[in-house]
């Protein structure tokens, strides 16, 4: 979870919310995905000499939901990371208050700064080894990277509270997925777990999603807007099929569900067998996806 806050935000990955391609939303449920900065502030009840965190929520969007909130469902509202029974405390309590056998919370502070600090730290070690950058431990921030020091985060003087109200509505539950207006499937249409996928990032299949504006359709101009595949070829990896839409979608989730699987069999092969660990697969062959209900 990010730095101080109390607010309910709801996190999670859209899907293309045209009218070509997504006939029907079988589950009308939404949640809705603030967009643009908030201030995190200590809880009410706490008292801290730090200032509030200005945190860009809109440049997070490009880590899973479950990155921070880690507790999440997929499917009902995001509660405040300091409501009962999670990170209600500010500060940690002294060992010997801990009951024995308690489930070990961290204090609001600890899980802040273990997931933003953190998070912050890898992503600036992994540029420095990338660049081949050696600053000694002196930069505060990189680019693509968050601050990672306490006066980065929580300056002297006191920023203005900002929250905006900006939200996009996310759909839950699911979709059904048909060919683009003019084109005559030979299959029948993709029954897609909207809500199944909220693990991933947003990113991962609206590619081009800026974190802020409404998600245009798959097929708009300019994106995978070409609706049969080149000459001679039907390759979803040919560079000529880039735009077509049928290669897009199956390079995006075939690709992914094999890779998953593949995944899952080497791990299946060295011994593990906890479910709990074994990644999950979507399915990976035809009928699996185009079927007759």
């Amino acid at each position: 979870m990010k730095q101080l806050f109390i607010f309910v935000c709801s996190f999670a990955i859209i899907l293309m919310t045209g009218s070509a391609l997504v006939s029907a939303i079988e589950k009308q449920d939404e949640l809705s995905l603030p967009t643009g900065t908030m201030t995190l502030t200590a809880p009410e009840h706490s008292q801290t000499k730090m200032s509030p965190v200005v945190f860009p929520h809109s440049l997070h969007l490009k880590f899973s939901c479950k990155s921070c909130h880690h507790e999440w469902d997929l499917e009902s509202p995001v509660k405040g990371c300091a409501s009962s029974g999670c990170h209600e405390k500010l500060w940690a309590s002294p060992p010997e208050d801990k009951p024995s056998g308690e489930r070990k919370i961290k204090s609001l502070t600890g899980a802040y700064h273990k997931a933003c600090r953190d998070c912050h730290r890898s992503q600036l070690k992994e540029q420095k080894t990338k660049n081949k950058q050696k600053t000694a431990g002196t930069a505060t921030m990189s680019e693509g990277s968050g601050p990672v020091t306490c006066e980065a985060c929580h300056p002297e003087t006191h920023a203005a509270i900002v929250n905006s109200l900006d939200t996009l509505p996310i759909p839950l539950g699911t979709l059904t997925l048909t060919a683009p207006e003019g084109v005559e499937p030979k299959r029948p249409s993709v029954t897609f777990p909207h809500s199944g996928h909220f693990d991933y990032t947003c990113q991962t299949c609206h590619h081009e999603w800026d974190g802020k504006s409404p998600v245009q359709n798959c097929t708009v101009s300019g994106c995978h807007d070409q609706l049969e595949s080149a000459e001679k070829t039907r390759n979803i990896n040919d560079p000529k099929n880039s735009k077509y839409f049928l290669a897009a979608y199956h390079k995006a989730c075939i690709q992914c569900h094999r890779s998953l699987l593949k995944q899952r069999d080497r791990l299946e092969k060295s011994g593990v067998l906890d479910d709990n660990i074994l990644p999950e697969y979507g399915p990976v062959a035809c009928v699996e996806c185009h079927f007759e209900n």
